[in-house]
C-alpha cells in the first residue's frame, strides 16, 4: 500500500490491488488540507494530519498559515478514527505497535518550545499516556522518543533557566515571614 497528499491538500491510498481512495478536505479547513501522511508497518492503516488554516487575525501574525488541529486513521477503506489535541496544534505524530497506536507531540503554533505527548489506541481511541517535559518528569518515556527527534530538548540546567523554579511561598516560609516583627 502507498499513500500520499497532493498539492492540493488531498490524500491518495493505493492499494496492493492499484486501486486508488481519495480523500478530500473538508471545508472546516479553510483552504488547508492533509499532510504528514505514513503508512503503518501494518501495510494497512495509513495516518495524516488535517490542518486548517489560520486567518492573520488568528495566527497573531500578517499572514494566513496552515495547522494541524486532527489526526485521522484509515483503515479498511475508511477513516476509523479522528484525534484532537486538547490544546495547540499537532506539531508531528507516529504509529506504534504496527498501527495500534498512535502518539502526538504537541505545542503552540509559534513561540517557545513546549514538549507534551499523548499516546492513544486507535481501536478504541483511549488516552493510553501522557508526558509533558517539566521538573518532576524530565525522562522521556520510550513511547514518545520518536516524536522528539529533531527536537532540542534543554539539559536540566537550561530547563531551570527557561523555568525557573516558583518564588510563591510555601508553608514554611509564610510561616517565618508570619514571625517576622
Amino acid at each position: 500500500m502507498k499513500a500520499y497528499a497532493d498539492k492540493k491538500g488531498a490524500v491518495h491510498i493505493i492499494g496492493v490491488d492499484g486501486r486508488e481512495q481519495t480523500i478530500d478536505p473538508k471545508k472546516w479547513q479553510a483552504g488547508a488540507g492533509y499532510e504528514s501522511v505514513i503508512v503503518a508497518p501494518d501495510g494497512k492503516t495509513v495516518g495524516w494530519l488535517a490542518d486548517r488554516l489560520l486567518s492573520p487575525l488568528e495566527g497573531s501574525t500578517n499572514y494566513s498559515y496552515p495547522v494541524a488541529l486532527e489526526l485521522d486513521v484509515w483503515r479498511d477503506g475508511r477513516v476509523i478514527r479522528k484525534f484532537s489535541p486538547s490544546a495547540y496544534v499537532i506539531q508531528n505524530w507516529i504509529f506504534l505497535k504496527d498501527g495500534e497506536e498512535v502518539a502526538f507531540h504537541t505545542a503552540p503554533p509559534h513561540g517557545q518550545e513546549f514538549f507534551n505527548c499523548t499516546l492513544f489506541d486507535v481501536g478504541t481511541g483511549k488516552q493510553l499516556a501522557q508526558w509533558e517535559l517539566d521538573r518532576k518528569d524530565y525522562v522521556v518515556p520510550d513511547w514518545a522518543k520518536g516524536l522528539l527527534v529533531d527536537a532540542d530538548l534543554p539539559t536540566p540546567d537550561e530547563f531551570e533557566k527557561l523555568y525557573p523554579p516558583s518564588s510563591a511561598p510555601n508553608k514554611a516560609t509564610a510561616k517565618s515571614q508570619q514571625n517576622r516583627p
